[in-house]
């Protein structure tokens, strides 16, 4: 007869946590707010609270701060690690076998900044993951990109809208925007000098912006200099010939951003998004990448 201790085991039951439910619990954190997640994820904000709702239920633990909604807890912060190995992981899977499908070329339209600004820093990370992908890259502005993706031109386009994203995101942020020249030449806009203008063609929308912001103040200004290219637009602006808009977060290193106090007419923001082909003739592997690139938009 057996007489030592009794053993107790706990029966863990296990749960499979969805990593679209994680991805937007991501993106809340690092956005600091449900709407600018429901933007990005192109969902509605009633949605994404549905979403952390239902992930707080699987997990059993409350992933925020009761005062804080977009603070996570410790548990929320354990969370957060994990979904990060967690859909790294999914999607080097899914892209890995895609790969072996033998269709490993995307064809991709972005924008002249945008692409000296994020593929130098994705590129390699493919690479280290193994991946073999052969890129066809076109940069233009982003009305005619979505025109090419309309037109099956392309597999994936990142492009930028004035007012709300074009039909069929895959995902969408805004993109606040800022003046960048030389801080004298600002000034000068003070005294009712013209200022001196650098900026994309017709069509840009960084252009217009500009100068709907300048219109709308009764601010003079003259068109000096026009370039397709961003590192034409940075060494008109670095050697002072004139100011321009950029992205904030994009703003080559060598340019300076005037004063807030300077009172420069306010911008309003873009919305950028990342958009799919619906073409069935697109490459297998673009939604795989698509997410791929999200993250490294995300993570920026």
């Amino acid at each position: 007869m057996f007489t030592g201790p009794l053993l107790h085991f706990q029966v863990i039951e296990m749960r499979n946590i969805p990593t679209d439910l994680l991805r937007t619990f991501l993106a809340v954190i690092d956005l600091k707010s449900h709407t600018r997640a429901a933007e990005q994820l192109g969902r509605t904000q009633p949605a994404i609270s549905l979403q952390m709702k239902k992930l707080q239920e699987l997990l059993d633990v409350s992933l925020f701060v009761k005062d804080a909604p977009t603070q996570p807890t410790e548990s929320g912060e354990l969370v957060a690690t994990y979904a990060r190995q967690m859909i790294a992981l999914n999607d080097e899977m899914v892209l890995r076998l895609s790969k072996r499908e033998g269709k490993g070329k995307i064809r991709l339209g972005i924008p002249n900044d945008y692409a000296d600004h994020f593929l130098p820093r994705l590129i390699p990370r493919l690479k280290e993951s193994g991946h073999d992908f052969t890129f066809e890259v076109v940069c233009d502005l982003s009305h005619n990109l979505l025109q090419g993706l309309r037109n099956g031109v392309f597999d994936i386009v990142v492009a930028m809208t004035p007012d709300g994203p074009a039909e069929g995101a895959f995902m969408t942020w805004k993109e606040p925007l800022t003046w960048v020249g030389d801080v004298n030449d600002a000034l000068a806009t003070k005294h009712g000098e013209q200022m001196r203008i650098v900026c994309y063609p017709e069509g840009c929308l960084y252009r217009r912006a500009m100068l709907t912001a300048l219109q709308r103040e009764g601010r003079g200004y003259e068109l000096v200099y026009t370039s397709p290219s961003l590192a034409g637009l940075e060494a008109a602006v670095g050697s002072g010939f004139g100011n321009s808009v950029l992205a904030r977060r994009i703003v080559p290193t060598k340019l300076k951003m005037p004063d807030a106090d300077l009172n420069l007419p306010r911008l309003a923001d873009v919305v950028v998004g990342i958009y799919l082909s619906a073409d069935k003739r697109r490459s297998p592997v673009a939604e795989s990448f698509a997410a791929y690139f999200a993250d490294a938009f995300l993570a920026e």
